[in-house]
């Protein structure tokens, strides 16, 4: 199987990140998914982006778990774009749902902070699309996928993780991950400095790798090379070029 290329936060290195606008730029060249990051408003609506704290995208200093989905609709997140686009309003899930029902294309959702509740909402809101098929669960709180597993067995999880781990294809396979979303430097790691095939490795026991976040071209080539089964970019566009390359 070829890698496939899913886009993070969207096309993020060309748009905003995290928005309707990102995800319809990845849509356009071609990636075959995209990684999300998704919050809980104070009034219990689900809505996407990276960090907590909306400053560093909308410049206003507020949690969104603290701030009503009407307020958080009334800022402009268009970051470091804002001259390229006018207005970008913060995504509730299901307008991102509602954009990717009609492709075949990957929604990797990375749980943040939430409880229960959090949870349950964000896999009801999937199967009330009928996207169950279409929605990978990842998130560095491994306890959150476990509670994933209990509420959808079948669902597909992925263990975010960045530090040194001995054997985190024996981790996953014992925890019932379905996949491994390691930095990507994790596996030159093992390459380099032990000499063992962190890919085959997982492959060997069922268990996908899906590196983040490659961006520079000489990296990605190596990561489709290896045998990466998908790798998160904020270049979709560079990395499917790289997979074309690799035949």
């Amino acid at each position: 199987m070829k890698t496939k290329i899913w886009a993070h936060r969207g096309a993020s290195a060309y748009a905003p990140e995290n928005s309707l606008e990102s995800f319809a730029l990845a849509i356009e060249m071609g990636a075959q998914g995209i990684e999300l990051d998704i919050y809980e408003t104070s009034d219990g609506r689900l809505v996407i982006h990276h960090d907590n704290n909306i400053k560093r995208m909308s410049g206003v200093d507020a949690k969104i778990s603290e701030t009503d989905f009407a307020t958080l609709r009334s800022y402009n997140f268009a970051g470091e774009y804002g001259q390229k686009y006018d207005f970008v309003k913060i995504p509730e899930f299901c307008e991102v749902l509602e954009l990717f029902k009609p492709t075949d294309m990957t929604i990797n959702v990375e749980m943040k902070e939430g409880s229960d509740n959090y949870i349950r909402a964000i896999t009801s809101l999937v199967r009330e699309y009928g996207m169950e098929e279409q929605v990978i669960y990842s998130s560095f709180d491994h306890f959150k996928l476990k509670k994933i597993k209990e509420i959808n067995p079948h669902a597909y999880v992925g263990a975010l993780y960045s530090f040194n781990m001995a054997c985190p294809w024996e981790y996953a396979k014992a925890a019932g991950f379905d996949a491994l979303h390691p930095s990507y430097d994790q596996l030159y790691k093992f390459k380099q400095e032990f000499g063992i095939d962190y890919i085959a490795e997982a492959h060997a026991l069922g268990i996908e790798v899906n590196p983040w976040t490659a961006n520079k071209p000489g990296i990605i080539a190596n990561l489709v090379e290896w045998g990466s089964d998908h790798i998160i970019t904020d270049v979709p566009d560079i990395a499917l070029e790289k997979v074309r390359e690799n035949g």
